[in-house]
């Protein structure tokens, strides 16, 4: 049934990654099956020989599924393809006998380890069931390195020693946490696609800052945060000067750079104090909870004086750009992160409009053109 679902997925998706977690799947259904049958047939070629293959190839499906979905380009499956050839190989002189199960454990103990070693290094946003399905890879490990110890029982012990009820436990074993390992897995990636299909949706590709949606979103949970409702709310919103410019002298890969550049800028500055967003062509937002008007001014003056000071170069164009800012200031609450941006941007055009290159946290331009 869970092989199926993930063909189904794979239909959806289009992704190789779950089709061959389908087959990992089937292959170990495949394999219980054929070991299954031998109590009614005597052919061990079938419930041998083909059952090993089976149980062997389910893991390496999975570990080849995994970097499919990392999109691991640079690492070669050979050493993979050319274990499970070996194994095939050497099981089919050895398939009849005890010898060949325990191969095939041990074989299948190193792939859960390098599973799990796999998962662990993987990044995933749900780190309870990555630790979940690590733990189930490992496990899974010991319990087919303890089939070892046990099939191992007669041939070390002078006397006979009936192992039936201890391999059938392991059996049970075997097929609980091959079950939970595939219940886990794919909750574990679809976590990673919703949280990359957010980040998407909430972030501007070009600057890697949010773009206006998430800004609006992300604002709206760390104002929802905010216990003390006695706290000011500061918004700096800024724009590049003369943009337009750049654009026209040095082509828009140069504007582009131009961008990142800024937006660079904007994180070493405010990555651990607010929330920064690209929210136009060339205009950027900055919330600052529990700012008040003087401290968000004097954050927005440095990041001004930091850009203007320092020329921005690229292929071999050494290009000086300023940013005009606009400031606004309210207790939590008292005005909407709609209202905040609408005042500062009125104010970024009154230090558009009286010279640029300067932050403006009021509403007279008199006074403004006088300075």
């Amino acid at each position: 049934m869970i092989g199926f679902f993930f063909v189904s997925v794979y239909k959806y998706k289009s992704q190789p990654a779950f089709l061959l977690f389908s087959l990992a799947c089937f292959s170990f259904a495949a394999a219980e099956v054929f070991a299954s049958i031998r109590v009614y047939i005597d052919f061990p070629f079938v419930t041998h020989y083909l059952a090993n293959i089976f149980i062997i190839l389910s893991p390496l499906l999975i570990i080849v599924g995994l970097f499919k979905y990392k999109n691991t380009q640079n690492i070669s499956l050979m050493p993979l393809y050319c274990i499970f050839g070996f194994s095939a190989f050497l099981l089919l002189a050895i398939y009849p006998f005890d010898a060949a199960k325990m191969l095939t454990s041990l074989i299948i103990a190193g792939l859960f380890i390098y599973s799990g070693y796999l998962i662990k290094s993987m990044s995933f946003v749900a780190k309870i069931q990555q630790k979940a399905l690590t733990t189930c890879f490992l496990v899974h490990s010991g319990v087919m390195l303890l089939q070892v110890a046990v099939l191992s029982i007669p041939v070390i012990s002078s006397n006979v020693v009936d192992i039936t009820a201890p391999l059938q436990i392991i059996l049970i074993s075997h097929l609980i946490l091959a079950t939970l390992s595939a219940l886990i897995l794919p909750f574990l990636l679809f976590s990673n696609t919703e949280y990359t299909l957010s980040n998407l949706a909430n972030t501007d590709s070009l600057s890697q800052l949010l773009n206006r949606r998430g800004f609006f979103n992300k604002a709206k949970e760390s104002l929802n945060q905010l216990s003390n409702k006695d706290k000011s709310v500061s918004i700096i919103i800024l724009d590049i000067d003369f943009f337009k410019r750049v654009n026209d002298e040095y082509g828009h890969d140069t504007g582009d750079q131009a961008i990142k550049w800024i937006a660079q800028n904007i994180k070493e500055q405010f990555i651990n104090t607010g929330i920064s967003a690209r929210i136009g062509g060339e205009e950027f937002a900055i919330l600052l909870p529990d700012y008040s008007l003087s401290a968000a001014r004097e954050s927005a003056e440095y990041l001004r004086e930091n850009i203007s000071k320092q020329p921005f170069y690229y292929k071999g164009a050494h290009i000086n750009l300023s940013v005009s800012a606009g400031v606004s200031t309210a207790l939590n609450g008292q005005m909407s992160i709609k209202d905040l941006l609408s005042l500062a941007d009125k104010r970024l055009y009154l230090a558009k409009e009286t010279g640029r290159d300067k932050v403006v946290t009021f509403d007279e331009k008199q006074l403004l053109l006088q300075s």
